[in-house]
């Protein structure tokens, strides 16, 4: 279950091309916040109210809806700027207002639960980078597979836009291409950083 989710989480924030690197930024929240509280072992975990759980189905189909929908309509490299700011806003708006949701006790949990879920592509966060005290050559290195990732992302995106490829097909692509991504950052650290990285995973997710 976590598995198959994890694309969803990655793919719906990384459509962006290779001439908009400067509003491709990194950040702490790589994927959907709101798709991974949508998992009933982290909505389990989190402790999630009726009141809150209700809010986070809404936000989930608001963002599903919408991000088709900015994705569909994508036709041409020369559209592809406006559409990614809009789709980068719609996800760090979406992601605010989930996080707003959680107590402090529950937002320090979920931060555990995103990097154990999303794992050494967590790397890509600045905060996680911070924390790891990533080398500049580290973090440079980091950098240039976060943007070759969104550059591949971006070509699937297009052609599943197109009608190219099936969302199946795309879905199996990009989890494929994920986990070699992550294995990749995986080893640019230390053993000592990868000791601490598992530490800000904090205690193991219970199965659902």
């Amino acid at each position: 279950m976590l598995k198959t989710k994890l694309l969803a989480l990655l793919v719906v924030a990384l459509t962006a091309t290779a001439p908009l690197r400067a509003t491709t930024r990194a950040t702490d929240y790589p994927g959907s916040v709101t798709m991974l509280m949508e998992l009933p072992s982290v909505r389990s975990d989190l402790g999630l109210g009726r009141d809150q759980a209700a809010k986070v189905n809404d936000l989930g189909r608001e963002l599903k809806s919408r991000s088709q929908s900015l994705l569909k309509v994508r036709s041409s490299e020369t559209s592809g700027l406006t559409t990614d700011q809009r789709l980068f806003a719609l996800i760090d708006g979406n992601n605010a207002q989930a996080l707003a949701l959680l107590s402090p006790v529950q937002f320090a949990r979920f931060s555990e639960i995103q990097n154990q879920i999303l794992g050494y592509s967590m790397l890509v966060s600045p905060q996680i980078q911070k924390q790891l005290r990533c080398t500049n050559s580290q973090s440079a290195s980091i950098e240039a597979l976060r943007i070759r990732g969104l550059e591949f992302v971006s070509e699937m995106n297009r052609s599943f836009g197109s009608g190219v490829i099936s969302h199946k097909n795309r879905v199996e692509i990009l989890r494929d291409y994920r986990n070699r991504q992550a294995e990749e950052m995986k080893l640019l650290l230390s053993p000592a950083q990868r000791k601490a990285f598992a530490a800000l995973c904090g205690k193991p997710l219970a199965k659902s």
